[in-house]
This record gives C-alpha cells, sequence and structure tokens, in this order.
C-alpha cells in the first residue's frame, strides 16, 4: 500500500448494532487501500492510501454494502463532505 495516506471520519447512519459495526469493520479493512478503520459511535474513523482508494469510492463501497455513509471530517483538511445516499 503506498501513501500519502489520509485520515476521514465518517458517519454511518446505518450502523444500529454490534454485528453491522463488525460487518462496517470487515467491509473497510478489506478495501484495497484502507489501511485501519476504528469503530467509533455513530460512525468511523480510518486511515487509507490516497492513491489507491478515495473517499468517494469508500462512500460508495458501503453504500452498495446498504450503509448510507457520510463524510463527517477529513481529518486533513478539516472540511466535511457529501453523503452517499
Amino acid at each position: 500500500m503506498n501513501g500519502p495516506f489520509e485520515e476521514l471520519d465518517l458517519m454511518i447512519h446505518d450502523m444500529d448494532t454490534a454485528a453491522d459495526e463488525a460487518q462496517v469493520q470487515k467491509l473497510l479493512t478489506g478495501f484495497r487501500g484502507v489501511s485501519a478503520a476504528r469503530i467509533v459511535q455513530g460512525g468511523v474513523w480510518l486511515r487509507y492510501s490516497a492513491t489507491s482508494i478515495s473517499k468517494e469510492q469508500i462512500c460508495a463501497m458501503l453504500h452498495q454494502a446498504g450503509y448510507r455513509a457520510a463524510v463527517f471530517q477529513d481529518s486533513k483538511s478539516g472540511a466535511t463532505g457529501k453523503s452517499s445516499q
């Protein structure tokens, strides 16, 4: 996995149970380019290689799996982003 690495905070609107959290964790750590994912209340923090995957691709892949993901905050820029709805 090549850098540069970026960090991202996502809100996951449909992650309501421990089983959902485990599924989201498994999905994210299986994405090429994601080096770390940590479940937090109502969402997830992740570290990813910006040359391997984009935050938009991450949100789209979660949406395809049935979760509504929205960028809470880009840890690098502090900017908020759009929902995958």
